[in-house]
């Protein structure tokens, strides 16, 4: 059986060792952060994006005693190294680390970076719009948090009804994002996704779009679906995902909004 390494505060281990204490907080509280990226061609794409963000949402929830954004990059590069990686999945988290009660966090945070395969991609998929709304006044909203439980349960409405994620509103109605993937519109020839005030991540790859003026932010709502003409849902480990379907109504794929933006983005970050 071929055994694999992930790095554990500060070291590298077999990947089968126990990592996490039965006090850990991003264990009993869903307390920290963590960043998913692919390595292609043996190097970690768009690692600067992924750290800074990291680091934005590590300051944010007051996490102390992080490892450095350069230990962050050369541990991930050591873990490369070690596993002889060419391409995969990581992921980079970091809690708080064990605590004596939800008020009190202790002093060693837990940093874990491990790897898997990569998924076989979908040529599109189905969205499905949900009752629940993503919280734009959250203290969470805009973190690649580790409070994961309602993202799970809504995608495992979104795949026990015949739909491949789904998206949320925020809580005055207008579109955030899916559980996993920001959203896009094509409306008047024009690729739109909603904005950060919407409660929605960040995420690296819409950063990217938006600086190339690929993309431009506006506040959306439901009834702008119908007017669109292409879907298209992204993420750092799917790229550009079109969509062929929103509930009931069908998009014709791939669109060529759609077909430039995953040009550019494979062009600009060599997913």
């Amino acid at each position: 059986m071929t055994t694999h390494s992930m790095w554990l505060n500060g070291q590298l281990v077999d990947d089968a060792t126990p990592a996490l204490s039965a006090n850990d907080h991003g264990f009993l509280l869903g307390d920290g952060v963590f960043e998913t990226l692919i390595i292609r061609d043996g190097a970690p794409v768009l690692l600067g994006r992924h750290l800074r963000r990291l680091r934005k949402g590590i300051d944010r929830l007051l996490i102390a005693n992080t490892p450095t954004d350069e230990e962050l990059s050369a541990a991930l590069f050591q873990l490369i190294e070690s596993n002889n990686i060419d391409t995969a999945r990581a992921r980079i988290t970091i809690t708080p680390g064990p605590g004596s009660s939800p008020r009190d966090r202790g002093t060693q945070p837990l940093t874990v970076i491990s790897t898997s395969p990569l998924q076989q991609m979908p040529l599109s998929v189905s969205l499905c719009t949900v009752p629940w709304t993503r919280n734009e006044r959250s203290p969470l909203a805009g973190i690649k948090s580790t409070s994961w439980g309602e993202n799970a349960s809504i995608l495992r409405f979104a795949a026990t009804n015949g739909f491949d994620n789904a998206i949320l509103c925020d809580s005055t109605g207008r579109l955030s994002e899916c559980t996993t993937s920001n959203l896009y519109l094509v409306i008047d020839d024009h690729i739109v996704t909603p904005s950060i005030e919407s409660g929605c991540l960040p995420g690296i790859i819409r950063e990217v779009l938006i600086d190339e003026q690929l993309v431009s932010e506006r506040d959306l709502v439901p009834s702008d679906l119908e007017l669109a003409t292409e879907v298209f849902i992204t993420s750092s480990t799917t790229g550009i995902m079109p969509v062929h379907c929103v509930d009931e109504h069908a998009y014709a794929t791939p669109g060529h909004r759609t077909s430039a933006a995953k040009e550019a983005i494979e062009r600009l970050s060599n997913l």
